[in-house]
């Protein structure tokens, strides 16, 4: 199989501390909050780059892992749906292979664990911005046109939608260093 190219997209780790992360990734590293949880216990979304969301995510829930890490997961980021499904059509191929599809509004996603339980994500964007965190199935035998009006059906009356385009260009100035 010839696959695509994937891009590192982003970080998700679990920590102690949400506050203190926060503050050491903001004022220390220069990132800034792009988006929240609701709550304490919400995870904070950070970015330094005007055309990614999030770069690290800081997840403030106890660890699902069997053994000690702070990394959730290690996300990859395709150029299209067709591109995904390959991945997909890879993974569903393993016997034992357990992956999930899913969207986070935002992005149309698999989730799969590595032969040593480390879980990856391999991603494409959606047209569209909404409030994170955001997450519900999807089903990758739809046909594009199909996955898209889905997507759109479900989060067009969740809070802070609107179109990727229109967003980015809000936070653009505020991402730029």
């Amino acid at each position: 199989m010839n696959f695509p190219n994937m891009l590192l997209s982003h970080v998700e780790l679990y920590v102690q501390d949400l506050a203190k992360m926060e503050q050491f990734y903001t004022n220390n590293l220069g990132f800034i909050v792009t988006d929240r949880g609701d709550g304490n216990k919400g995870m904070v979304f950070l970015s330094r780059s005007p055309s990614e969301h999030h770069q690290i995510v800081l997840n403030p829930l106890p660890s699902h892992r069997t053994f000690d890490s702070p990394v959730d997961h290690i996300s990859f980021r395709v150029g299209s749906i067709s591109e995904l499904r390959l991945f997909a059509e890879s993974l569903a191929s393993m016997a034992d292979m357990n992956f999930q599809t899913v969207s986070h509004g935002t992005a149309w996603s698999i989730y799969f664990r590595d032969p040593e339980n480390n879980r990856f994500e391999i991603f494409t964007d959606t047209p569209w911005y909404v409030n994170q965190p955001c997450k519900f199935s999807v089903d990758f035998t739809l046909s594009d046109e199909e996955l898209i009006k889905f997507t759109e059906n479900k989060i067009k009356e969740l809070p802070g939608f609107a179109l990727a385009s229109d967003w980015n260009e809000t936070h653009k100035s505020s991402l730029k260093k």
